[in-house]
């Protein structure tokens, strides 16, 4: 009988908790990899949904400096500005200048240069403005054609409504970012899950009830378990998104599944399931 190929064979497997010890042995190690891969991007698939739905960023933790420039003085300021299709108009240029920097609102050329020598700094431009954070480079940000400051009365507005700004124009960037980040924090808990749970596996190795006979089928036996759980993870993120969740769900389901595995086959291959009743105190007819 011919044996499914690569990924049938394991879509087949993590249905039934026979299937899945059975098929213990079906996997080598580039496809348990490749495997594991895809299970960690079934998570993702929830995360980038997320992402992609999002319309600003805190970006004061990112450049605390020159958000930390703004307070109710800066508010008043933009506040009495004429706003109209991205361009600002002011009634006149102003500079308020602290010990940590500078903000300021429609300076010539020559003004602007020196504005920028602070440490940190915010120029209001007519149609975009500057972020200087320490040492970092300059970051000009256009202004949307909804660009309208007149209604902002706080100080957190003003904060949410330049974050905003920043985060259109740097959307692409700042979502891959934590695309990679989470990618990169959910593959390292796969993995350690997987690979560190199959080492205590690999010991009842020892014990005589157990046809477990190397670290490969541990680690084989739990890719195949921990499958499921991933697409339970994968549905309820859709739901309601929240990564903590998933990951729990993922790592709760796969010990869940593993549960399943041991009552139904007790690790053995010869083990049936009048044996198994019997083992934990049932009857056998």
């Amino acid at each position: 009988m011919k044996s499914d190929v690569f990924p049938l064979n394991y879509f087949k497997s993590i249905w039934s908790p026979k299937q899945i010890f059975k098929n213990r042995h079906q996997l080598n190690w580039f496809q348990i990899f490749v495997v594991l891969l895809f299970v960690n991007s079934l998570l993702m698939i929830p995360v980038a949904l997320n992402y992609v739905k999002m319309d600003t960023f805190p970006v004061e933790d990112t450049l605390p400096g020159s958000f930390g420039l703004i307070d109710e003085a800066v508010v008043l300021k933009l506040q009495a500005g004429n706003y109209e299709n991205g361009t600002l108009k002011l009634p006149e240029s102003f500079v308020l200048s602290t010990e940590n920097g500078m903000v300021s609102g429609l300076l010539t050329e020559s003004e602007t240069d020196e504005a920028l020598s602070a440490d940190n700094a915010l120029l209001f431009q007519e149609t975009e403005f500057v972020i200087k954070e320490g040492d970092q480079s300059l970051e000009t940000i256009p202004y949307t054609k909804d660009f309208d400051l007149s209604k902002v009365t706080t100080v957190a507005e003003l904060k949410e409504a330049l974050s905003r700004q920043w985060f259109i124009k740097n959307k692409a960037y700042t979502v891959a970012t934590l695309m990679s980040l989470v990618f990169s924090i959910t593959l390292v808990s796969t993995l350690f899950l997987t690979f560190g749970s199959a080492i205590f596996l690999y010991l009842t190795k020892k014990s005589k009830f157990s046809s477990i006979n190397s670290y490969k089928e541990s680690v084989n036996l739990l890719t195949n378990c921990i499958g499921l759980p991933s697409f339970v993870a994968l549905l309820l993120g859709l739901i309601q998104f929240d990564i903590i969740i998933m990951l729990m769900i993922q790592s709760v389901g796969l010990v869940m599944m593993l549960l399943i595995v041991f009552y139904q086959t007790r690790f053995n291959d010869k083990t049936s399931g009048k044996e198994v009743k019997k083992a934990f105190g049932g009857k056998s007819s």
